[in-house]
């Protein structure tokens, strides 16, 4: 079945690119906007943005200006300065976006990022066959895997997926983006001196694991890590039945995503050290054969694996190596 372009919301989230200073490719926004018109052709598209922004201009069909709830802390230095994410901020503009969706489907889509093609929709409908466990969803979701990772810091994670793009049924979606808001980390005085943060002496979890295991938690509140490399083989099982079951994993290319400069070209997250810690459409397959459909045939398979594999081996040891050096001296300062 194929999805019309009608049936379709498409909720921009996030600020407008508007002014020569803002950390965004000048002009973005606008070019957002504009591949949704090109390839999505009779979609709705629904601005989710910040009061105050210069939406002037911009092609969309509906407005959302939301009150800003600034940054939440997520850690702190050991000089006690607070370090500040936007979680809450992408949460609200996207939360509240798709709450307003009349549509069948929908898509969250950054207003720095920008559509390539329609890929997404065949992706969406073209993996019918699901495993009984971890199945939350009533149809997959359609992710970047940007992000989406197998390791961090040379060492392998679980339950990290991309927090760009999702697309499927407007209910799944929104099943994923209605969740808590980030509570603000508290200082602790009796640790003055000391860096604070979730899973301390060990890495925090990454906020993309903090996003996806919320919407997880949501269906089973046993789903839990406790810090960014909490791994077993029996976290690896659930963290892998729940991508295969409820998302459908692929690279920007494949999907029809485009990024701003932050994360392609020669940008750090967009090199071969990064790329080869990230989940590929070929990966999530086998995957898909392994745990839904025994009889689905994955093109380039060997190949990718060895490749993949090699990589990894080569690239990824020192990295690992100087993880492990961080982690040592961080538990040093601890026991200091």
């Amino acid at each position: 079945m194929s999805i019309a372009n009608q049936d379709i919301t498409v909720v921009v989230q996030g600020p407008v690119q508007a002014l020569p200073d803002r950390n965004m490719d000048e002009g973005i926004t606008v070019r957002s906007l504009a591949s949704i018109r090109k390839y999505l052709p009779g979609a709705h598209i629904l601005l989710s943005t910040w009061e105050g922004q210069p939406t002037e201009g911009l092609d969309y069909d509906e407005l959302l200006l939301n009150k800003d709830p600034g940054p939440n802390i997520n850690r702190y230095r050991a000089d006690g300065t607070a370090d500040k994410t936007n979680n809450n901020r992408q949460l609200v503009s996207t939360l509240n976006g798709l709450k307003r969706v009349k549509t069948k489907y929908a898509m969250k889509l950054r207003s720095d990022n920008f559509l390539t093609s329609d890929a997404f929709k065949h992706l969406q409908q073209a993996f019918p066959k699901r495993a009984s466990e971890y199945c939350f969803l009533k149809e997959r979701v359609v992710v970047n895997n940007t992000f989406t990772r197998d390791y961090a810091k040379g060492l392998p994670v679980v339950f990290h997926a991309c927090d760009f793009f999702y697309f499927g049924l407007t209910e799944d979606v929104l099943a994923l983006w209605d969740i808590p808001w980030f509570d603000d980390l508290v200082y602790d005085e009796s640790r003055k001196g000391q860096e604070q943060h979730d899973g301390f002496p060990c890495f925090m979890p990454d906020c993309t694991q903090r996003f996806w295991l919320k919407a997880l938690q949501k269906f089973d509140p046993s789903i839990q890590i406790k810090h960014l490399h909490d791994y077993s083989p029996a976290l690896k099982r659930i963290s892998d039945l729940c991508y295969v079951n409820n998302l459908v994993i692929g690279e920007p290319e494949v999907i029809g995503l485009g990024l701003n400069t932050k994360f392609s070209g020669d940008e750090r997250a967009n090199r071969i050290g990064s790329l080869i810690t990230y989940i590929h459409h070929l990966a999530w397959q086998r995957l898909y054969k392994k745990y839904c459909d025994p009889a689905h045939a994955i093109p380039g398979n060997l190949a990718d694996i060895v490749r993949t594999k090699l990589l990894r081996l080569i690239l990824l040891t020192p990295k690992r190596l100087e993880g492990a050096l961080r982690l040592k001296k961080q538990q040093a300062k601890q026991r200091s």
